[in-house]
């Protein structure tokens, strides 16, 4: 195997040998204090390769612990994290699903294929967890998203059931079925439906489609808004074309999606707000002039959020507004002007310690941001450009040699730090 080391980064600081017995009395701390774990997808420059890196949460201020280039593989990549398990998705013509423990970042549990009998490309985009058991899998070139469970132990257990999108196929037969998010029993699903059939272009009626996670039925949403559709679906309109993103905020009860198109007064791209129970829709921030395509959103709070605006390939700038504000404005974040910033996702994640975690990839490198000050907490170098970052619960494990069980804690290392490493 790839000797992959796990060290402090640029600390020169070392790792001290104790026992298997030592390390048995840190087992019952570890486990009640367990803290998060950054996992990052990466793609090199020329997007001839990509794998992940896994970067320590803590602590604040640095130096965060890093592991970069775990597992190569193909540039079209995605990560979803639940509880201690991350998910590498790997997409266009790969069509897997690949289960890894945070404690062995470099070892799969097991890879899946999400393509049916007769699929040449299913094209995974996004994984949207219920519980251990019950997971959504988004099928972007398929109209039918598997239900699964990502516990199983056999790929013929993976898919337990279906969700059948093909109301929203447009012209071209597609749904393009994006991202999702889960509130209290309800599932979210995002419709791009781009027209195949003219140049991927962003101008029919992109939709957010509703399935009660109970019975896995799809939620007439016009009964509750009283909304009259153009097409016939009973899902949430959207007014921003090309949604790439979708988030939900449990401090006011809201959902934001993200549009990326702004170019055209046919499909305006922009920042709305979805209210859950009511399934009213609003548009918090138009993109266009000044900004450019929005381009991924984090929000922070109900007073404050972050959005990139796209003015080019590599031509990015982080913004910073106020959702609550009637007419928001947005103001560019020092540091983060005319820059490259991900991809056209949700490449902003906050961390359990506030903190926000950007894909720099003008530096090759993940960029903590504190929205307190929106001063940068610290800059870690993951040698592949950084396109999404989600949060594992627990702490990685030394990627060279974790190969005792998950239970195990035998062979450890505890770092100058505090931190536990298995051998």
């Amino acid at each position: 195997m790839k000797n992959f080391s796990c060290e402090k980064r640029k600390s020169g600081r070392t790792f001290i040998s104790i026992s298997a017995l030592l390390c048995g009395l840190f087992i019952s701390s570890l486990t009640a204090s367990a803290q998060q774990t950054a996992v990052v997808a990466t793609a090199a420059a020329d997007y001839s390769s990509g794998a992940h890196s896994v970067i320590s949460v803590d602590p604040i201020g640095g130096p965060r612990d890093v592991q970069n280039d775990l597992v190569p593989t193909i540039s079209d990549i995605s990560v979803v994290a639940f509880g201690q398990y991350f998910y590498r998705i790997e997409k266009f013509m790969a069509n897997n699903v690949i289960k890894f423990n945070i404690r062995k970042p470099d070892k799969a549990i097991w890879q899946y294929s999400t393509d049916e009998p007769g699929d040449t490309n299913s094209n995974p985009h996004d994984l949207i967890f219920l519980s251990p058991q019950k997971a959504y899998l988004l099928r972007y070139e398929s109209n039918i998203a598997w239900i699964v469970n990502p516990s199983t132990t056999t790929e013929a257990g993976f898919k337990i059931g279906e969700l059948d999108l093909r109301p929203y196929a447009d012209s071209d037969g597609i749904s393009e079925m994006d991202k999702g998010v889960i509130v209290g029993n309800k599932l979210f699903i995002v419709l791009q439906r781009l027209d195949r059939n003219n140049f991927w272009s962003p101008t029919n009626t992109p939709y957010v489609a509703v399935f009660d996670t109970t019975n896995d039925i799809e939620i007439d949403t016009t009964l509750v808004s009283g909304v009259t559709n153009p097409d016939p679906v009973v899902g949430i309109q959207l007014p921003v074309h090309n949604p790439v993103s979708i988030q939900y905020l449990p401090d006011n009860g809201t959902i934001y999606a993200a549009g990326v198109e702004g170019y055209s007064a046919a499909a305006p791209g922009g920042i709305a707000s979805i209210n859950p129970n009511t399934y009213e829709v609003n548009t918090v921030l138009d993109g266009g002039a000044p900004y450019g395509a929005i381009a991924g959103i984090s929000i922070v709070s109900p007073t404050k959020g972050y959005f990139v605006g796209y003015a080019g390939w590599g031509d990015n700038t982080l913004y910073s507004f106020d959702p609550s504000d009637p007419n928001p404005v947005g103001s560019a974040v020092t540091g983060f002007v005319n820059m490259s910033i991900g991809g056209m996702d949700s490449t902003l994640a906050l961390d359990e310690n506030g903190m926000l975690w950007i894909c720099n990839q003008t530096d090759g490198q993940i960029d903590i941001l504190d929205p307190t000050t929106d001063s940068i907490d610290e800059s870690i170098d993951t040698n592949l450009n950084p396109l999404k970052v989600v949060f594992a619960e627990g702490e990685a494990s030394d990627a060279e040699d974790a190969e005792e069980d998950d239970d195990g804690m035998a062979g450890c290392f505890i770092s100058s730090s505090g931190s536990i490493w298995k051998k």
